[in-house]
């Protein structure tokens, strides 16, 4: 009886084992797995902490790479749609739901297929111009689209702010303010010194962007207009004050401020994890933060590229030139080449989103943008 009862426990605890396991294997994880699809390899690797699928296909001795952004699952590819024509070389995949942008081999360079100057090709991944002619104007600011997003717009008093019918003017400060050094996005909040103040400011400003909406935030802090933006990491920004020696943490949302730096204490950095650095370091040279991201943007001799997580190769994402890029949102990237902003992504393509003359000669810090 007993010998009975022992075994009955001993198949209960295994039973709860085998259970964990396949529960633990079904949650997210990181993996590397390699598969054939129609007799090409495909290798496959998630990033749990990024919440991306890497990919990469050999055809042709060239290497073809791609990074979704998706729900957790495994062997995501169900096809490939590979097309030559000219000695340029494409390659689209096809996964469980879409159908991803294709990238092309011209020669050497690795190009997003928009650029592609051959009819044949763009026939056959049916690809269209979908910008508008059609246009209308809010102080002396041209909108062509507005991709569903929301604009603040700096006009050297204040903003303009556009959303959807929605348009309206932001007052900041009675003068003219050309540099705005003290200034970032992080979630839907935009954080600027309050530039009403000359050398020292005691105030914030926070807009909201997704309604518009200005609100003051005054400090227990003197800091000096000398100062400068670090990054931000989760709902934190960081700035450095260069004349006081001092690094602060901010959390807009919560209007909380505090001193992580001092000329006695080391400040912080964030290089893919957070790392003491002197006060010293920070003031003598302006440091950023650096976060690896599954779309890296970037640019390079005048030109846009796109730097996939994982690979050293570069892909050519737009004609365009003299870009600057104004800001960053998952796959999409919104940038300057002169007085027009444009927003790419790896679904859509380039579109022309809005113009300002003013732009060819001040960008700086000038344009914010919550994508929908």
């Amino acid at each position: 009886m007993k010998s009975r009862v022992k075994k009955k426990r001993i198949a209960m605890v295994l039973l709860c084992i085998i259970i964990i396991i396949i529960f633990l294997f079904k949650m997210p994880h990181n993996y590397k797995i390699h598969y054939n699809i129609d007799k090409t390899k495909i290798e496959e690797e998630y990033n749990k902490k990024l919440k991306i699928h890497y990919l990469k296909v050999e055809k042709d001795s060239k290497d073809y790479e791609f990074v979704v952004s998706t729900k957790w699952q495994r062997k995501i590819v169900t096809g490939l749609d590979y097309y030559v024509k000219d000695n340029i070389k494409c390659l689209s995949l096809k996964l469980k739901e879409e159908n991803l942008r294709p990238i092309c081999y011209d020669n050497k360079t690795i190009k997003d297929v928009e650029l592609i100057n051959n009819e044949d090709i763009l026939k056959h991944y049916k690809i269209k111009n979908t910008n508008k002619d059609n246009n209308t104007t809010f102080n002396n600011v041209t909108i062509y689209n507005q991709d569903n997003s929301a604009f603040l717009l700096w006009n050297y008093r204040g903003f303009d702010y556009l959303n959807g019918s929605i348009t309206d003017n932001i007052k900041i400060t009675d003068k003219d303010v050309y540099n705005l050094n003290i200034i970032t996005k992080i979630d839907n909040l935009v954080i600027l010194a309050d530039y009403s103040q000359d050398y020292h400011f005691t105030k914030f400003i926070i807009i909201n962007l997704e309604n518009g909406k200005k609100q003051t935030w005054d400090i227990d802090y003197d800091i000096s207009m000398d100062s400068y933006i670090l990054g931000s990491y989760d709902k934190s920004v960081y700035l450095v004050d260069k004349k006081s020696l001092i690094e602060y943490e901010i959390v807009p949302s919560h209007k909380k401020i505090r001193i992580v730096g001092t000329k006695t204490k080391k400040g912080v950095i964030y290089n893919n994890d957070f790392e003491d650095i002197s006060l010293n370091k920070l003031v003598k040279k302006e440091y950023s933060f650096k976060q690896i991201k599954g779309y890296n943007y970037e640019a390079f001799d005048d030109k846009l590229y796109l730097k996939l997580y994982n690979s050293p190769n570069k892909i050519l994402v737009t004609r365009k030139d003299d870009i600057k890029i104004v800001d960053t949102y998952e796959d999409s990237v919104y940038y300057l080449s002169g007085s027009k902003l444009y927003r790419y992504n790896t679904k859509d393509g380039e579109k022309l989103l809005l113009e300002d003359f003013e732009w060819n000669f001040n960008n700086q810090n000038m344009i914010f943008v919550m994508p929908k």
